[in-house]
């Protein structure tokens, strides 16, 4: 039995640890993260010796490995190019046997799901794989299982207050939201827990406590989801069964097919059609979940617009393996949605989706109407100035995934607390892989469509902060210069996306620009 769930340890069949030095303990944690898959030599040298590697690497590793294989007579470690594997099976590793018995609360039926989710979290003695989570080998796996611990302990209360355990659940909840303030599933039940106990206006106040914190922190709205909740709450109305779905959540995805490529596209709502472009790296699924910066905008322009957003390839849910980051591939897969959305389409270029939809209405003018474009450039070189900074946050997302997601998240939303951050770093993480998210980000730096501005016949409206770290403000200025019939608004602030406080006049703005005759 190998338990990673807090200290790395291989336990005997008496039951006790079995001793190993700390280069077996290292080299036996990088094995189990990734159990049942080949580790390369030289990723293990480099985690057993650092930065001061043996003479002969191949050689003082393979003897690392028997010794290993002498002290774990029953583990399976086998030599396999170009390195070692540990098969572990899911009773022999307490990670796996805490994924199964979480699934099992997940898709069983419901009296069971707390004994199970307690024998779950049970099984944690304290941070996952502990002092080697920050190894390269490990921390993908660390990050992934203290996510799904959290989702366990969320799970576990909404069981309990399912069970009419209400009461039993709330000290332990309350503390949960305190130590993770912007977890919404977690808030959503703990307002639903305390209306069930009878403390109506104690769950109305952690909504606005949430509502505030959400607006300063990230900003962003409460979801739908959470908003109905608080209504219901207000009302007395909170219903027993499952709540309707909400806006965001009703996008379903299907698939375009262009040049071999499966993009995976979503529509939702009624009125003027928007299609609304991923900006750096984004997933459809996080969008519908209400994490994305940019949610709360699309959460308010569904009610006025058809919207249609779309993963662009390798992120998200279009799935596959990218070999092209540059310019013309995007603007295909654009293409292919408004076709699929029906043209004539407007769009809504965020961040880095500038150059996209620039490139889209100067070349194909019958497949776009209007063209807003919101915190974004038209060249990369004019807009990111320092070639070597640019150069090392590529580096640093290829090479340090976790910690280039925590770098931008800052740049996103200045001035973010702890929590905040790790919010937004985990939307980045779940939208793309590193290698990807790498990609794409160099082919930022260098896309200039400057020479098509003024081939865009569409009206374009301009919206970027003029404290903006992301994509300075001399981007917006640039294309509001470049494009023959463009407007700018200029917002105050140092945020890259909409801020909660903006957002009413965003979206009107917004929402009159997109209306048929309304003056623009």
């Amino acid at each position: 039995m190998f338990r990673v769930l807090g200290t790395v340890e291989a336990v005997g069949s008496g039951g006790a640890p079995v001793p190993l030095g700390d280069r077996r303990r290292a080299l036996l944690s990088s094995l189990l993260a990734r159990a049942g898959a080949v580790v390369a030599a030289d990723e293990l040298v480099d985690l057993v010796w650092g930065e001061r590697p043996p003479a002969d690497p191949a050689a003082a590793l393979q003897s690392q490995v028997s010794r290993l294989r002498r002290a774990l007579p029953g583990a399976r470690i086998r030599t396999r190019p170009p390195g070692y594997v540990l098969e572990a099976g899911p009773d022999e590793l307490d990670a796996l046997r805490f994924d199964r018995l979480v699934a099992a609360a997940r898709t069983g039926p419901r009296t069971e799901a707390v004994g199970l989710l307690d024998e779950a979290l049970g099984l944690w003695r304290g941070r996952a794989y502990a002092e080697f989570a920050e190894s390269p080998v490990a921390r993908f796996e660390a990050i992934r299982l203290e996510q799904a611990r959290l989702h366990a302990v969320e799970a576990r209360h909404a069981a309990l207050l399912d069970s009419d355990r209400a009461a039993e659940s709330l000290p332990g909840l309350e503390a949960f939201v305190r130590e993770h303030p912007l977890r919404e599933q977690a808030r959503g039940t703990l307002m639903r827990t305390l209306y069930a106990l009878g403390r109506q206006a104690e769950a109305l106040r952690v909504y606005d406590e949430y509502r505030v914190r959400l607006a300063e922190e990230l900003g962003l709205e409460p979801s739908a989801a959470v908003q109905r909740l608080w209504l219901e709450i207000l009302r007395h109305q909170v219903p027993t069964a499952a709540r309707p779905p909400v806006p965001l959540h009703d996008l379903r995805a299907r698939y375009v097919t262009t040049d071999g490529r499966a993009i995976a596209m979503a529509t939702l709502g009624s009125g003027p059609p928007l299609v609304a472009l991923p900006g750096w790296v984004s997933s459809i699924d996080v969008i519908r979940s209400g994490r994305d910066p940019r949610s709360s905008l699309l959460q308010r322009l569904v009610a006025g617009v058809c919207l249609t957003i779309y993963d662009r390839y390798g992120t998200g849910l279009s799935t596959g393996d990218v070999y092209d980051f540059g310019l013309e591939p995007s603007v295909t897969e654009l293409a292919a949605v408004a076709r699929a959305a029906g043209p004539p389409v407007s769009l809504l270029a965020m961040s880095q989706a500038g150059p996209v939809a620039i490139a889209l209405a100067a070349r194909h003018p019958e497949l776009v109407d209007r063209l807003v474009c919101f915190g974004t450039y038209a060249n990369g070189r004019t807009a990111f100035t320092r070639p070597e900074l640019n150069a090392a946050l590529v580096a640093m997302v290829r090479s340090h995934w976790g910690l280039g997601s925590r770098l931008f998240a800052d740049l996103y939303r200045p001035g973010a607390g702890d929590e905040a951050a790790a919010h937004l770093a985990a939307v980045l993480r779940d939208s793309a892989s590193r290698e990807v998210a790498a990609g794409y980000l160099d082919a930022v730096y260098d896309i200039d469509v400057t020479e098509l501005l003024p081939q865009v016949t569409a009206p374009a409206l301009v919206l970027h902060y003029r404290g903006d770290r992301v994509v300075p403000f001399a981007g917006g200025l640039e294309l509001a210069k470049g494009l023959p019939h463009a407007s700018l608004v200029a917002l105050d602030g140092r945020f890259h996306l909409p801020d909660a406080r903006d957002l009413d006049a965003i979206t009107a703005t917004i929402t009159d620009f997109l209306t048929p005759d309304a003056g623009w």
